[in-house]
């Protein structure tokens, strides 16, 4: 059995809209809602390993992790969303592991300066 490739994610509320910004690398998605959210997430991360790994690199190599104030944030949240035990979904034919995603709602809006 293959370990998952864990990645930790901050679920950030924007006016009517979600963000979610991973940390182990500078990946972001956005949707309306939160079931939706995850749904893009998990699209915008098979963006990134469906490709590389059909050209044999490593998905994620390119990328550096997510500016430190997330990961502060994603810290001090307690609120975790229900559900985010599942792994993405990956094709079949990919030599990945699963994505184990940790998910994390903010308590505090991030600074934008």
């Amino acid at each position: 059995m293959t370990l998952p490739f864990n990645i930790s994610v901050l679920l950030l509320p924007e006016g009517e809209w979600w963000s979610a910004q991973c940390l182990e690398h500078d990946v972001a998605a956005q949707a309306r809602t939160l079931p939706e959210l995850r749904d893009e997430l998990e699209r915008v991360l098979l963006l990134h390993v469906v490709p590389a790994s059909e050209a044999g690199k490593e998905p994620f190599a390119d990328l550096g992790p997510a500016p430190s104030k997330y990961s502060d944030i994603f810290s001090a949240a307690r609120l975790r969303l229900e559900g985010d035990e599942m792994p993405f979904r990956l094709p079949t034919f990919i030599n990945f592991p699963p994505i184990q995603p940790l998910l994390k709602i903010a308590e505090v809006a991030p600074l934008y300066a």
